[in-house]
């Protein structure tokens, strides 16, 4: 399962690639081409990726210290 808000009328697309950097890449050819234009890209996570950036984050917490503290 995979959710995103929404930022009004428009068209959403979700494809699927094996390297996150493709799917920049694959924008910038369309976008490139003149077929789209006010594109967003959005890379999605799935419940297990939040849930690991939720350990790093948790993990990461306690070292923080913000500047001047």
């Amino acid at each position: 399962m995979y959710s995103t808000p929404a930022d009004g009328p428009g068209v959403m697309a979700i494809f699927d690639v094996p390297d996150p950097n493709a799917a920049a890449a694959i924008s910038g050819v369309v976008v490139g081409s003149g077929v789209l234009d006010h594109v967003k890209l959005t890379r999605l996570l799935t419940q297990d990726e939040v849930t690991h950036v939720r350990q790093k984050a948790s993990q990461l917490r306690n070292a923080y210290k913000p500047p001047g503290k």
